[in-house]
């Protein structure tokens, strides 16, 4: 069972917007905490494909969700790809990934179950 020392499901990935139809570079990945108390996000990281990271800050209140903007070096690529979420210790917490079909629909958040 996840707790806040092994986080593993206690933050999840739920949505991911990678080909935003006013400008391609606007991506968000969105976060959801499914605890029953606030979860500290500090220097956790997002990770895409390339294995390429950028940090988190602040944290997520229970049972709430977040949605992150994606800020270079990490890119979500529109042929499909692989979303990471770490902890702050570089262990990961989630990660989903999403296809070059659903990638292909502008504007759509894509939704991930699990």
């Amino acid at each position: 069972m996840p707790t806040l020392d092994q986080p593993d499901g206690l933050v999840r990935i739920v949505a991911a917007l990678v080909n935003d139809v006013h400008s391609p570079e606007h991506e968000t990945v969105t976060l959801l905490n499914t605890a029953d108390v606030p979860v500290p996000i500090d220097n956790w990281q997002i990770k895409d494909k390339q294995k390429n990271k950028m940090l988190l800050h602040g944290s997520i209140a229970k049972g709430a969700t977040l949605v992150v903007p994606i800020e270079k070096p990490v890119e979500l690529s529109n042929k499909g790809s692989i979303i990471t979420l770490l902890n702050e210790k570089g262990v990961k917490v989630h990660g989903v990934s999403y296809t070059r079909g659903q990638a292909r629909q502008p504007g759509r958040t894509i939704p991930f179950q699990n």
